[in-house]
């Protein structure tokens, strides 16, 4: 029986985040008496377009509204910006991105009760009363998904996207083979593309699908279900914290 101290007490728990953003969650695992194997899929590059991101930065006085995708975003523009416009209203998609803009000195005024861009959607400052005729930019990284920007369009405001940072397919691990993948309890990743990337870096994918899997959401569920996994765990989203908590209840099943 594990003590609740350490409710992941001898388990291995493959963590597939980018190495820039592993630390916290495997430092968890480890706290609560994990395994954490650091398995990035997707590494985190430069944008291919970089004058398009350029050119943006040097107009933010021009926007009302800025809106942070994720950490990276704010990372990632922190490193080409020396301040945002003291004018410039902010708001953040989850708590991780709220509190990397509030660490760094910047107030963040628009803060959802959920953790996507349905729930920021939801927020009153962003309704059409509010935004009509505002400019908006969007901090994110190449290939984002379109539902945030096309509804503030269609409430009547200006949307720019400001692409901070690409994703790849990381090249430089080697496949997962299936004497590693028998030594590994459960799997984790934090997005669709994640998902992907793992399962084309597994040697055998008849093997990786047999193991648990926790999932950030209904999307990402969805693409587990149609990649054939047979044991999917959804955690409230893609959040450390979610996933701890996800992997904590999973655990007491194993008691």
């Amino acid at each position: 029986m594990k003590p609740s101290e350490h409710p992941l007490a001898g388990l291995r728990i493959l963590v597939t985040r980018p190495k820039e953003l592993t630390h916290n969650l495997a430092l968890q695992i480890e706290t609560a008496g994990g395994e954490a194997v650091l398995y990035p899929v997707i590494n985190i590059q430069e944008p291919e377009n970089t004058r398009q991101r350029d050119e943006i930065l040097k107009k933010l006085s021009s926007f009302d509204i800025a809106i942070f995708i994720s950490p990276t975003a704010v990372r990632k523009t922190l490193e080409h910006i020396n301040q945002l416009p003291s004018a410039l209203k902010i708001a953040a998609i989850g708590s991780s991105t709220e509190n990397s803009l509030e660490s760094s000195g910047i107030n963040v005024s628009i803060k959802p009760e959920g953790h996507n861009s349905e729930s920021l959607l939801n927020h009153t400052e962003l309704q059409s009363s509010k935004i009509t005729g505002k400019s908006i930019i969007i901090f994110r990284g190449e290939g984002g998904r379109e539902v945030l920007g096309d509804t503030l369009e269609s409430r009547g405001c200006h949307v720019r996207y400001a692409e901070m940072y690409r994703r790849e397919k990381t090249k430089e691990m080697p496949p997962l083979s299936n004497e590693q993948l028998e030594k590994l309890d459960i799997l984790t990743v934090t997005s669709n593309e994640g998902l992907q990337n793992l399962v084309d870096l597994s040697k055998n994918k008849s093997t990786i699908v047999k193991l648990p899997l926790i999932v950030p959401g209904d999307r990402c569920e969805a693409l587990a279900k149609e990649l054939g996994f047979q044991k999917i765990i959804k955690s409230q989203d893609a959040r450390d914290a979610s996933c701890i908590e996800a992997l904590h209840s999973w655990a007491t099943i194993l008691i």
